[in-house]
């Protein structure tokens, strides 16, 4: 009988990571030849991504029941999973929030919001892909600042943008989408700066 092959907890990270960053690439395509048809079609394919990522934390979740002595806290590991795994579901709700206001043509600023979420989903790979040399690391501090000062970036962003679509828009269902589909752009960012911190906080526990 063969041996049972080691199950890795920061592979399966990674692997959750990665699904952000398809996802929030699949958003930026979108969104940069944007129609209602294609937009239909991004919510099919992020929603896809979204499924394999709950498949990821539910494999892992199934590792942890029977885990004699996983390599970090229980409550850490779920915890993490969990910021990762909310990072995805936010991807996936822009998505939706776009075909769900039916909406026919973005604003001017989008773009800039789904190109910022592809640098920052890339970063937090990066991060999460150093994670499992935490103890060796040399690099992983800095990664974790590049996340934040990413998520700094897209406050400004999202300032930004509300501000110009409450000095110019008239139209109240209108401002009430938008204004919507921006928080959760924002959202999405926050989940990737939580992802980050928690990762921050977990080191600071096991060294």
């Amino acid at each position: 009988m063969g041996k049972k092959k080691h199950y890795s907890y920061f592979k399966g990270y990674l692997d959750c990571a990665n699904c952000s960053s398809w996802a929030a690439k699949a958003l930026d395509k979108v969104i940069l030849d944007y129609s209602a048809a294609k937009a239909q079609e991004g919510t099919t394919e992020i929603h896809g991504i979204e499924h394999e990522s709950d498949n990821l934390k539910h494999k892992m979740m199934e590792h942890l029941a029977s885990e004699f002595l996983p390599p970090i806290e229980r409550p850490d590991i779920t915890r993490l999973m969990d910021e990762l795994d909310n990072v995805v579901d936010g991807i996936d709700e822009v998505m939706m929030l776009l075909n769900m206001y039916k909406v026919e043509q973005v604003r001017e600023d989008v773009p800039g919001f789904s190109h910022a979420l592809v640098r920052c989903c890339d970063a937090l790979c990066d991060l999460v892909d150093e994670f499992g040399n935490f103890k060796k690391s040399k690099s992983i501090k800095a990664k974790i600042i590049l996340v934040n000062s990413l998520e700094a970036e897209a406050d400004t962003l999202y300032f930004d943008a509300v501000s110009t679509l409450l000095s110019s828009c008239k139209d109240p269902v209108e401002i009430m989408k938008w204004k919507d589909i921006y928080k959760c752009f924002e959202e999405c960012f926050d989940a990737c700066e939580c992802t980050a911190d928690t990762i921050e906080e977990i080191i600071l526990a096991n060294s």
